[in-house]
């Protein structure tokens, strides 16, 4: 019998500190994508979630509410938060829990989009398929909390890997 890998998940509240230590400061709204696609590669490559939150079809795109009520009261959507170092959390620490497979793929991921602006990420959730799904009924500007499916999201995105 082959053993399957035993991949990590990591809590979205330690990885978001993560991002905002390594990768600076940076709008909610960037934030909440970067998430998303470093949950959306780990789902295409492994065919396991990086975190457990379910992502929610925003207006402006996929928006984890767990995290989402964590910064609400230090940022609005286009303005910065910056990493502020938590008692107890050592987020280096928590990243290096995961698999080197997982860290090595969340750091490409990063690495290839930190540097797009917010609304650069934000028009390209717009254009793809999981995020679109699940605003199916809704108006461009209208609220909707609709689930992205994830299965959904990995069959789209391991066809950027294959």
């Amino acid at each position: 019998m082959v053993k399957t890998k035993e991949y990590k998940t990591i809590d979205s509240i330690v990885l978001s500190n993560y991002i905002l230590k390594h990768y600076g400061p940076m709008s909610h709204l960037k934030l909440q994508k970067l998430l998303f696609y470093c949950d959306a590669y780990c789902l295409a490559y492994f065919g396991q979630e990086l975190i457990t939150d379910q992502f929610e079809a925003w207006v402006h795109g996929p928006v984890s509410r767990k995290v989402f009520n964590e910064l609400k009261g230090q940022a609005v959507l286009y303005t910065d938060v910056a990493y502020s170092e938590t008692p107890g959390m050592d987020v280096d620490a928590e990243f290096e829990t995961l698999t080197s497979d997982q860290q090595a793929l969340t750091k490409d991921v990063l690495g290839q989009l930190a540097s797009w602006t917010g609304l650069e990420l934000e028009r390209a959730t717009h254009n793809e398929r999981p995020w679109q799904l699940a605003r199916i009924g809704y108006d461009a500007a209208q609220p909707c909390h609709e689930i992205i499916s994830k299965e959904e999201t990995a069959r789209f995105y391991k066809r950027d890997i294959a």
